[in-house]
């Protein structure tokens, strides 16, 4: 989502909202989670830290129509809302049905609030339906038949392809601070397996995943896989909220996201402050995830990698594995 410039009324007036649905209706109290959490995106997507949370009044659909006119930031504000629901660690349908609220009160819907009510009412595999439909064109691109050559290529990828792992094996010998060689260092010092090596994620599934954490400085516990995601989705011009959320369905609400649900992960892991510092980082760089040619860039240093993206203020963790659990 590219970011938007608020007015503090307009600011007060999204506040309110989200106010309205974490607190169930204007019916109980805010939780520290909560009032974090907006916190963060007063400060970090709304640039208005001077506006005082205690004193903005939880704000009922009908009033927030009435408020927000502006067609850009309704669409805008009606995304952000879908986040109510997930920032509590137990997802509830009746929270969703207060964003849905907002959503008729405008007489809109999107992707994102469709993604939202069939997790919160645990139709996990039409959310999963949902994903796929509008997210793997993005990933992989082309037709059918593009697709079948690719999925071929995965499969011989995860039982070991000899050629595809020794271009990424030879990452190694570029010079230490390259993108290249970050990208080597990153998964050796992790023990996760190249692209080509036996048991690897494929590169089409996973190199930009990990780029993504080595660009935005996000590690790979679950506290910067959750961060890592709302960095992507912030990148994303269209369809970005499904992807900041993901990281918050598998460790924070602990949803994996297959098996039509069944699975669980850790909960509550969420750092509201962090996640809405993330997103708004991502929303104020460029959109790398689809079409990036990162192999061009395998002998740049990543700082200039890191420029050309707009990326700021990220850290340097390929050489800081998180400590195992």
């Amino acid at each position: 989502m590219h970011p938007l410039t608020w007015t503090p009324a307009e600011t007060s007036t999204v506040i309110g909202a989200f106010k309205y649905v974490c607190s169930d209706g204007d019916k109980a109290p805010l939780q520290p989670l909560h009032e974090a959490f907006l916190e963060g995106f007063r400060d970090h997507v709304f640039h208005h830290s001077e506006i005082d949370l205690a004193a903005v009044a939880p704000l009922p659909p009908a009033a927030f129509a009435g408020q927000l006119t502006d067609p850009e930031h309704r669409v805008n504000a009606l995304e952000y809302l879908t986040l109510a629901p997930y920032i509590e660690p137990e997802m509830r349908a009746e929270q969703a049905d207060l964003v849905a609220g907002y959503f008729a009160a405008l007489g809109m819907r999107s992707e994102a609030f469709v993604f939202m009510k069939n997790i919160a009412h645990r139709h996990i595999l039409m959310s999963q339906f949902c994903v796929v439909r509008k997210l793997l064109p993005h990933l992989l691109p082309g037709g059918p038949l593009t697709h079948l050559v690719q999925a071929v290529s995965m499969l011989r990828q995860s039982r070991g392809d000899a050629r595809t792992a020794a271009e990424y094996q030879a990452l190694e010998h570029l010079p230490e601070g390259t993108l290249g060689n970050v990208f080597y260092r990153f998964h050796r010092l992790r023990g996760f397996a190249l692209p080509g090596e036996k048991g690897c994620i494929p590169e089409e599934l996973s190199s930009l995943h990990d780029l993504t954490h080595i660009l935005s400085g996000y590690n790979t516990d679950s506290r910067g896989e959750i961060l890592a995601q709302a960095f992507a989705g912030g990148t994303m011009p269209k369809h970005g909220m499904m992807v900041a959320v993901s990281g918050l369905l598998s460790y924070h609400n602990g949803l994996v996201y297959d098996a039509g649900g069944t699975l669980s992960l850790n909960r509550g892991n969420l750092d509201p402050r962090a996640w809405a510092e993330a997103f708004g980082r991502g929303m104020n760089a460029k959109y790398f995830i689809e079409g990036w040619d990162y192999k061009a860039h395998w002998r740049e240093p990543i700082s200039k990698v890191r420029e050309s993206l707009g990326i700021k203020g990220a850290a340097d963790i390929w050489d800081v594995p998180p400590a195992a659990a």
